[in-house]
């Protein structure tokens, strides 16, 4: 009678006790005995898949070999040889019994063209996505599992993030949305050549403090059409333009225009780190740290009404002298101060888009690997990771006092 798979791992044990206490094997290290049980563990697991593999096609076709009945669904057609690279490392010269009519088909364990473990792919993704390059993954590999992977194995075992990416892009907006962040970071992308593109995208806040990445699209330019058509995809998703206090984003023009359109009842911060670097280039390089310390005086004054005064006082001082600045200080000079109008213990988190900037240094960190995306899909695909994992972070992490 055929043992169970059950019963064959308890022979397999004691078959590989026996040896060991046999071979009388003397160990110089510490080494050379995990090296020894490595080998054991690798022959075990190999029986074990391969017990599991002759039980589950009997039980597929519904006969023993040579019986007659009329349960039986299929005929053996011979063997096939197979490799499978696995967390214990690469077990070689499975043979997998084969259906006449299904082939390897039946197997819940073996899927027709799958050579690795997935927790393997698991971890060859996490690798790749967390900065390390192709040519070391193939050195760690070959260091745990004995074998290298490629650069093309590497592409392969991400594309399994598709349908997630897919999913995360469209998931429902549950949470009342009170500040919307919206954002571009540009990155090198190669197509038939390598360009700069932008990547969109927007954070929200509710209003206690709770943050999270809503969502991204990219290879656009940032154009009103683009960010129109970002906007109103959140929209579509769920959230609701009625709840959304305030928007804060730079000054160009394409987002202005779709922030009117789209959120015309929301109030509107300009972004200070950008303006403070528009007026940068106003000025000379020598004045700018005096400059600097009175615009600063400006736009992080205590109240709205202290901010406008220093605001008259800068113009009168520079009007004649730096006649440009002065302008582009008054140029949406409201629109900087807006987030004055909101309780004070959020000014910090509200008058930038440094929320965005800061996710992205993880993002540009391990593009600095790579210097470049080789396509759009895996810029999109390491974009969605990256931002996925910053919004585990960020769960249930409200932003103290908001």
């Amino acid at each position: 009678m055929e043992k169970t798979v059950a019963e064959q791992e308890v022979v397999n044990q004691e078959t590989f006790a026996e040896q060991s206490e046999e071979d009388g094997q003397q160990f110089r290290s510490l080494d050379d005995f995990l090296d020894y049980v490595e080998i054991g563990v690798r022959a075990f697991v190999r029986e074990m898949i391969q017990s599991y593999a002759e039980d589950e096609f009997m039980r597929y076709i519904g006969a023993r070999p040579y019986e007659r009945t009329e349960a039986r669904r299929d005929y053996r057609n011979g063997t096939r040889t197979r490799a499978l690279q696995t967390r214990f490392g690469l077990i070689e010269d499975l043979q997998i019994p084969l259906g006449r009519k299904a082939g390897i088909g039946y197997s819940s364990i073996l899927e027709r063209y799958r050579r690795k473990d997935s927790k393997i792919e698991d971890i060859v993704s996490e690798m790749f996505l967390r900065g390390v390059s192709t040519r070391k993954i193939n050195k760690i590999t070959n260091l745990l599992w004995g074998s290298e992977v490629s650069a093309a194995e590497v592409s392969r075992m991400n594309k399994h993030v598709k349908k997630e990416l897919i999913r995360w892009l469209n998931r429902p907006i549950t949470k009342d949305i009170a500040y919307l962040i919206i954002d571009g970071a540009y990155f090198k992308v190669r197509r038939k050549r390598v360009g700069t593109e932008a990547a969109l995208c927007a954070v929200g806040i509710t209003e206690d403090g709770q943050r999270e990445h809503l969502g991204f699209i990219q290879g656009q330019r940032e154009s009103r059409e683009a960010w129109e058509f970002l906007l109103t995809h959140l929209v579509r998703r769920g959230l609701n333009p009625k709840k959304v206090l305030m928007v804060v984003s730079d000054g160009c023009p394409g987002i202005l225009a779709a922030i009117r359109t789209i959120f015309p009842y929301s109030d509107h911060q300009r972004c200070l780190f950008h303006k403070m670097g528009n007026l940068q280039a106003k000025c000379p390089k020598t004045e700018w740290p005096l400059i600097k310390a009175k615009l600063r005086k400006i736009y992080y004054a205590p109240n709205s009404l202290e901010a406008k005064a220093q605001a008259q006082m800068f113009i009168e001082e520079y009007r004649e002298v730096y006649p440009a600045l002065v302008k582009c200080l008054q140029k949406d000079f409201d629109a900087c101060i807006a987030y004055m109008n909101h309780p004070p213990i959020r000014w910090k988190h509200i008058r930038t888009t440094n929320i965005i900037e800061r996710s992205f240094k993880e993002v540009k960190r391990r593009v600095k690997v790579m210097e470049q995306f080789p396509t759009e899909e895996s810029c999109i695909r390491i974009l969605f990771t990256l931002l996925r994992a910053q919004n585990e972070i960020w769960e249930g992490k409200p932003i103290k006092g908001f």
